[in-house]
C-alpha cells in the first residue's frame, strides 16, 4: 500500500491494523498487508524504544534488532495486542527500566530512541 493510500485510509477512519502475538518461543508481527514476521526470544540482540511522528500524534514503538545490521522489527502502541506484549517484554527482560514509556513519550514529536536492553 503506498503512502497516499495509507493517508486516505487513515483519514477515512479505517485502521491499518497490525497485530503482535507471542508465546514461549518468541513473537510474531502480523502486518495488514504483508506476511507475518517471527522473532525468537533467543535471537534478540537489542530492545529499544522510539517514537514515530504520525503528523498530529506520536506512536511509541518497541524495536528489536536480531543481528549486527541496522535492520530491525518494530511493534507500535497502536498494534493489536501491544499492551499485553509490553507486559511480556518487561517480564522477559527484567533489567528494562519500568519508566521507559514515560521517558520516550517526552518531548513530543522527537524520536527519543533509547536502548532498553542489549545482549552483552
Amino acid at each position: 500500500m503506498n503512502l497516499f493510500a495509507k493517508f486516505v485510509r487513515r483519514l477515512s477512519g479505517k485502521t491499518l491494523s497490525r497485530e503482535v502475538r507471542f508465546d514461549s518461543g518468541g513473537f510474531s508481527v502480523v502486518p495488514y498487508d504483508k506476511p507475518a514476521i517471527r522473532i525468537l526470544w533467543g535471537s534478540i540482540q537489542e530492545v529499544f524504544a522510539f517514537k514515530q511522528d504520525l503528523f498530529a500524534v506520536d506512536q511509541i514503538c518497541l524495536g528489536f534488532r536480531v543481528d549486527d545490521t541496522e535492520g530491525y522489527v518494530w511493534v507500535g502502541e497502536d498494534d493489536n495486542g501491544f499492551k499485553a506484549f509490553r507486559t511480556e517484554i518487561e517480564m522477559r527482560f527484567p533489567s528494562i527500566d519500568s519508566q521507559w514509556f514515560v521517558k520516550v513519550a517526552q518531548p513530543a514529536f522527537q524520536e527519543n530512541r533509547t536502548t532498553l536492553w542489549q545482549r552483552k
